[in-house]
């Protein structure tokens, strides 16, 4: 009975993770600034945003700081269509390509290659390809 009871508590905790919100603008002179055409809300964390269409600019929020997060000029949240990543809360606008995609890993996940990567409100993105707008 007990193991019973520690393990639906734990599965409730689980269920109940979140990774945080995302916005997307199709303006860049919005983003981040202005009212943002497509909202997402309570999104769990490894999980692939994708929605229909071309953007020029997307917000993730309400993430902590140990949180990767990236963005994806193709569908799908490919890694050969990353085009920008950060840790915690980002903004981000599009370079020369339109943005399809964003990418919202649970806290604490590296890279699986071990490659060094950006810390929070730090760009590594290639800078043809994604704009990182800091945050106050």
């Amino acid at each position: 009975m007990q193991f019973t009871n520690a393990f639906l508590a734990t599965l409730a905790f689980v269920s109940t993770v979140s990774a945080g919100s995302v916005n997307f603008y199709n303006s860049k002179d919005a983003t981040c600034g202005g009212s943002p055409s497509l909202e997402y809300r309570n999104l769990g964390c490894n999980t692939c945003i994708d929605p229909a269409g071309d953007w020029w600019g997307v917000q993730v929020f309400d993430i902590n700081s140990n949180q990767r997060i990236s963005v994806h000029n193709q569908d799908k949240c490919t890694s050969a269509s990353q085009v920008g990543q950060w840790y915690g809360n980002t903004c981000a606008k599009a370079g020369n390509t339109a943005l399809r995609s964003v990418w919202i890993a649970c806290a604490g996940q590296r890279l699986a290659n071990g490659t060094e990567v950006a810390n929070a409100g730090q760009n590594s993105a290639d800078s043809d390809d994604v704009t990182f707008v800091a945050l106050d």
